[in-house]
């Protein structure tokens, strides 16, 4: 089967066989280079970008409420307005071959569908990276105003570009083998259903992925921090990460065994890290 003209434009010359599709050795390269166009579809997807909007507002505005919602606004707003809408543009950037009916189009494309995972898994760093640059400006403008009572350290921070980085796989694994209408918001969901539990339980709160740290007194003012281990909070938020990406690879790779085990033992770390987090 030959490859396109116009494909092959795009892509490496390594990339190309003689059967059209990436060689071993050129994967990495290829799959780098359509990470890029994929991460800037995903953050310029009408979806992401209602969710980024959002979520300056929040922080333009709450932050600016008390102390407790300055500590709040840039550790756990980026999770539940940032990291809810990367998810459901991560996934929708990833079925919409299948959606307009192209998969048969992309049958002589020089790149595999195992490439195209990896560079959908590595383009869900976009939105991460944007929601950190937003953390940090965040962080700045509030040292600058004085809106800290008690400043959040790094792992307070980290949560929430984690959480978006591990909504946008979840995204995309949810993509890669449930890409039917309507499972995408089935699985969110449940999420929020499992984050609700977890949100209102002082002891478990350390095992959601939003995750709130700051503890108000009955007339609203700071009243401390609940206990737990934000480092492992954020190990926790790594490997579910690590678990999401094994996923969304599982469906396209040859061989699963070695990718089970890498999964198995991203499970373990969840399960330790999580158990660690908590008070």
């Amino acid at each position: 089967m030959t490859v396109p003209v116009g494909v092959r434009a795009t892509l490496p010359a390594a990339a190309v066989t003689s059967h059209g599709r990436a060689t071993t050795s050129s994967r990495r390269s290829v799959a780098l280079t359509l990470a890029l166009a994929e991460a800037w579809r995903i953050v310029r997807h009408p979806v992401a970008l209602v969710g980024f909007a959002l979520g300056v507002l929040m922080l333009a505005v709450v932050g600016t409420n008390s102390p407790v919602d300055a500590f709040e606004a840039p550790t756990t707003g980026p999770t539940y307005f940032f990291g809810v809408f990367a998810y459901f543009a991560a996934n929708l950037v990833t079925t919409r071959d299948r959606r307009a009916d192209a998969d048969e189009l992309l049958a002589p494309v020089a790149t595999d569908r195992l490439t195209r995972t990896l560079a959908n898994i590595l383009a869900a760093l976009g939105p991460a990276l944007v929601t950190a640059g937003v953390v940090v400006v965040t962080v700045g403008a509030y040292d600058a105003l004085g809106f800290f009572e008690v400043r959040p350290d790094f792992w307070h921070l980290a949560q929430g570009p984690v959480s978006v980085l591990g909504g946008a796989l979840l995204g995309i694994m949810v993509g890669r083998w449930a890409p039917y209408p309507g499972v995408a918001l089935l699985v969110m969901v449940a999420m929020v259903a499992w984050n609700v539990v977890t949100a209102n339980s002082e002891s478990w709160g350390a095992v959601g992925t939003y995750a709130s740290w700051a503890r108000y007194t009955d007339d609203g003012s700071w009243g401390g921090l609940y206990p737990g281990s934000p480092f492992w909070h954020v190990v926790y938020l790594g490997s579910l990460c690590g678990m999401a990406a094994a996923g969304a690879l599982l469906r396209d790779v040859a061989s699963r065994l070695p990718l089970l085990a890498v999964g198995a033992l991203l499970t373990v770390s969840a399960v330790l890290s999580g158990w660690a987090a908590l008070p």
